[in-house]
């Protein structure tokens, strides 16, 4: 079992060719876990630039499964006085796999700001309910822990598929960082599963909004929503929040998903 920080290293090392195979407890079925390969880019672009400004945004496509030997490419799209961009590729042995644009942007003075609410935190990631045994699931489950807060049981047929689970890197070299924020906010729950028995699913894409320019928390744990009101022939589109121990909210995504019943 490969830690997440090792894989990372070994990855980071074999620059710039980027290339990497993983062990099967990062594979999600037939493919390696999504959120997995989407840190992947992420890591590739920022190891190979001195002086990025935070990751403002990032809009990643899950073209299709990987597997066996991994290559990331980037390059520049373009590069302004504020913002640059990026396009990342990640292909494997079995063809097309994660492609990704990746903004990061410098930080300006405003006149005014505006921010969430802190985030009224449920129950602590010690009192909660382990969502999903280490031992049970996929095998790409293994390297989180993950807490039921509030919301649904999985599979308990709800009309209200909107959860929140604490989650955190086993790892515990892996807690702080953006590119292991990246790897670890993919790992909740679909939240249609709380509403539908599924044989499966596959995440089509993932658009995500950075709101804190170097994100941290205590401890690893990070508090994760996800949340669909709209499940329509074959595919469903889910919102999620990411919160970290203080309740600042850090993150706003969306992903489109198909499903397998």
């Amino acid at each position: 079992m490969t830690a997440f920080s090792s894989l990372l290293t070994d990855f980071r090392a074999s620059a710039p060719n980027y290339e990497i195979e993983i062990d099967e407890n990062w594979k999600q079925g037939r493919t390696a876990y999504g959120g997995l390969t989407a840190a992947l880019l992420h890591a590739a672009i920022v190891n190979s630039y001195d002086n990025l400004p935070p990751l403002r945004t990032a809009q990643i496509n899950f073209v299709g499964p990987t597997d066996g030997r991994m290559r990331v490419t980037h390059k520049t799209l373009r590069r302004g006085k504020n913002n640059v961009t990026f396009e990342a590729r990640l292909d494997s042995d079995a063809g097309p796999g994660t492609y990704g644009y990746f903004t990061f942007g410098v930080s300006r003075k405003m006149a005014r700001k505006m921010d969430y609410p802190k985030h009224e935190l449920p129950v602590s990631p010690q009192m909660g309910e382990e969502l999903i045994p280490h031992n049970t699931g996929r095998n790409f489950l293994a390297n989180f822990d993950r807490i039921r807060a509030t919301g649904p049981a999985l599979l308990s047929g709800s009309d209200n598929p909107d959860l929140t689970v604490w989650s955190r890197h086993i790892d515990p070299h892996a807690h702080q960082g953006v590119t292991e924020l990246i790897a670890l906010t993919d790992a909740p729950p679909a939240a249609l599963t709380a509403l539908i028995q599924l044989k499966a699913l596959s995440s089509m894409n993932w658009n995500i909004n950075m709101l804190r320019d170097n994100p941290t928390t205590t401890d690893g744990w990070f508090l994760l929503r996800t949340s669909t009101k709209h499940v329509w022939n074959g595919y469903s589109s889910q919102e999620m929040q990411v919160w970290n121990r203080s309740g600042e909210r850090i993150m706003d995504c969306i992903q489109h998903i198909a499903i397998f019943t």
